[in-house]
């Protein structure tokens, strides 16, 4: 997937408000992403394949930032054939996960966009991953790390 999506700052929507501490619904999608692009570069990403789910995240990520997203920067940023890029864009609009707005300036050119039914979604599994983070101690995981890393 990617690193578009990880390298730019975070401009948050108001939809996704931290507890003091807590990582939010963006925070945790950008873990998400950066822990696939680590596996990958590890393993390569031709063992794992989940381009719907890269491209939620991807578009979930730049709808909390308010950016726009064409359906040529969704194909670059999964990382398969831009053909099966293409046809996981229409199981997705299918879904009704997704939706494609025509560029006002350039009706050459669509942008694509997380339906609410799939932002609501999305911020519920992101959810759910920080509660999983909270109760299984990876949070504490990730503090013993900090505090090693300074000794």
């Amino acid at each position: 997937m990617g690193e578009r999506a990880e390298e730019h700052g975070s401009k948050t929507d108001g939809n996704v408000c931290p507890s003091e501490g807590q990582p939010d619904t963006l925070t945790t999608a950008l873990a998400w992403i950066r822990a696939r692009n680590v596996r990958n570069e590890a393993f390569g990403h031709e063992l794992f394949f989940d381009p719907a789910w890269d491209m939620l995240l991807d578009l979930f990520v730049n709808r909390c930032r308010d950016r726009k997203v064409s359906i040529s920067d969704l194909c670059v940023g999964t990382p398969v054939p831009p053909t099966t890029a293409l046809r996981w864009i229409t199981v997705l609009e299918n879904k009704g996960l997704i939706l494609r707005n025509a560029d006002p300036k350039d009706r050459r050119r669509q942008f694509l966009s997380l339906t609410p039914v799939a932002v609501a979604r999305m911020e519920v599994a992101l959810d759910r991953a920080i509660e999983s983070d909270r109760r299984y101690g990876l949070g504490r995981l990730r503090l013993v790390d900090q505090v090693n890393d300074l000794l």
